[in-house]
């Protein structure tokens, strides 16, 4: 880089001239170099995009303009100068006083404080706020032999929004839907309430009647594929979950036309308008039994009733024997007195009404002890709204999972035993029944009956310990004498089958003191306990005479006969 002259003489002469006319260039080149890079830069960046430290270079050069505006002279003109800041706010704007200036800037930092409030406000409800519906809750009766459960579902939450009741499908196609018991539902989408719905063939995988979805009409089975829908009635949901419920001949078209977006296909309506419309055997041939039953009701006020009850359970002390419709409507009015509608869902089999994933009911598949898997549903939830609510409802749901273990126990346990107030008795006899003791997956002992003995087998050995017939007992497949304190009577001596302690008569066959005393016979079979199979056996002979002149008797029994009686 070329250097400014500095080495000036000392008289002026041009010598003198010629540094200072070279000086002036160097600067004035110098002075266009940097002009041109000012230019280029305010181009590209702007000063607003320029930081500095916590700033801009705008802010700063703004703030400072006007902290320059603000200055007091000192005396001299120049010799002090103060500057006065006082009218400049946090943004560097200039205020006529400072009293402006500090309004705005508590105003600014009051706003972040509101702001922070309403933040913490938020959380603060959210942390409080349950991933649940608590203003749901249900109640638990028992009538007519039967126990059952209502769960009731308020209009409007506790903010007055509408707890909205929803049409669920599980599966991606609602034409074809899938296969799913409503608690894994009730898991999948964090429902508060879940109950089945409509009625439907699971071989064809499809819904039964007039379906709406959303507003989108589906492919369903109609009354022309399946006879039974004839008589049966659509229920239809309104956006403010009203419900109504329209005839069998009513379309689907015409049910959305009036403003319904979902409808299921239970049975038909037991109340309408508060008038019980329900009678003795309509809409199935099921209507008059008793029998697992789910029911949808709606209260004046559009509060929401799910009646579920069970059934289908005979073992004593754990029986239920299942409502019929008019039951149901009885046992609804015992709890509500003023039911404005109310309609016959899907039961049987598929009743469920699931709360907070936890099964109120009781099913009825596989002997009672699994949930029945069904095409769609009605429901109630919340949205998540923090990785809080999820953890929440598996926590739930996980209670749910040991509800269901203690119901596969229960329909386990009933579907084997009965029980009344003193005794347990196993109904599945089958010519054979048992208990095993386990040692892990490995089985120790076993007490076990048939129709002839009731045994005790033990694995290790793999021998049968002890048996019991109507006519002997056995330990380690040998017969115990029959030895009692008063010995069974006989009339035939010489065919004792087990050995033991007799009383034979004087008129017995085979009688040691024939026509003149009883006795008392002891037998012992030799090679095998029953006789028949015996090749040796031996009797000795107490009389029963008071007399010196009878003495003991004994006799052998080979090669298939009896020796005579010597006395002893």
């Amino acid at each position: 880089m070329e250097r400014y002259k500095d080495n000036f003489p000392r008289k002026v002469n041009d010598q003198f001239r010629g540094n200072v006319i070279q000086n002036a260039r160097m600067s004035q080149k110098d002075r266009e170099t940097l002009y041109k890079i000012a230019r280029e830069y305010q181009q590209d960046k702007k000063s607003s995009e320029i930081k500095h430290g916590n700033s801009t270079v705008e802010k700063e050069l703004k703030s400072l303009r006007n902290q320059v505006k603000s200055q007091i002279i000192g005396a001299n003109g120049n010799a002090t100068a103060e500057v006065k800041d006082m009218r400049v706010d946090t943004k560097g704007q200039l205020h006529d006083l400072a009293q402006d200036r500090l309004n705005e800037d508590f105003n600014r930092i009051g706003g972040i404080a509101d702001a922070a409030k309403e933040l913490s406000v938020k959380h603060e409800e959210q942390i409080e706020e349950s991933s649940y519906y608590n203003e749901i809750n249900y109640i638990s009766g028992r009538n007519f032999e039967t126990s059952y459960k209502i769960t009731y579902i308020p209009h409007k939450d506790k903010n007055g929004d509408i707890i909205k009741l929803n049409r669920g499908i599980n599966g991606n196609d609602p034409n074809k839907p899938e296969h799913i018991t409503p608690r894994d539902f009730a898991k999948q989408t964090g429902a508060t309430f879940v109950s089945n719905a409509s009625t439907g063939s699971g071989s064809q995988m499809k819904l039964h009647g007039q379906q709406i979805y959303n507003g989108q009409i589906l492919d369903s089975i109609k009354g022309d594929e399946y006879q039974p829908l004839n008589d049966r009635w659509t229920l239809a949901i309104g956006d403010d979950n009203s419900l109504k419920s329209f005839p069998p001949d009513v379309q689907a078209s015409e049910i959305r036309n009036q403003g319904y977006n979902n409808t299921v296909s239970g049975f038909g309506p037991l109340i309408v308008e508060g008038n019980v419309v329900y009678k003795d055997g309509d809409y199935s041939e099921h209507s008059n039994r008793p029998e697992p039953r789910q029911v949808i009701a709606q209260l004046p006020n559009k509060d929401l009733l799910f009646f579920s009850c069970d059934g289908r359970v005979e073992a004593q002390g754990l029986y239920q024997r299942g409502m019929t419709l008019k039951e149901v409507i009885d046992t609804l009015y015992i709890h509500y007195g003023d039911i404005k509608f109310a309609y016959n869902l899907d039961g049987g089999g598929s009743t469920a009404s699931v709360l907070r994933s936890k099964m109120l009911n009781k099913v009825t598949d596989n002997g009672n002890k699994s949930e029945r898997k069904v095409l769609d549903f009605l429901y109630v939830g919340k949205e998540i709204k923090q990785p809080r609510d999820i953890d929440i409802q598996n926590a739930y749901a996980d209670i749910g999972e040991m509800r269901a273990f203690t119901q596969f126990l229960y329909g386990l346990f009933q579907d084997w035993n009965s029980i009344n107030s003193n005794e347990m008795r196993l109904r599945k006899y089958d010519d054979y029944t048992g208990l095993v003791a386990m040692d892990g997956e490995n089985p120790k002992k076993k007490i076990y009956m048939t129709p002839d003995f009731f045994s005790m087998f033990d694995y290790n050995s793999g021998r049968t310990w002890f048996r019991v017939t109507d006519k002997h007992i056995e330990l380690h497949n040998r017969a115990l004498a029959r030895n009692f304190s008063s010995p069974e009577t006989v009339k035939d001596c010489n065919n004792l089958e087990y050995g033991g302690t007799y009383h034979v008569p004087s008129n017995a066959k085979g009688s040691p003191y024939p026509g003149t005393s009883a006795a008392i016979v002891e037998q012992h079979n030799i090679s095998y306990y029953n006789f028949k199979d015996a090749s040796t056996a031996m009797q000795i002979a107490y009389p029963s005479i008071r007399s010196a002149s009878y003495k003991m008797k004994r006799r052998t029994y080979v090669d298939g006969a009896w020796s005579q009686w010597f006395d002893v």
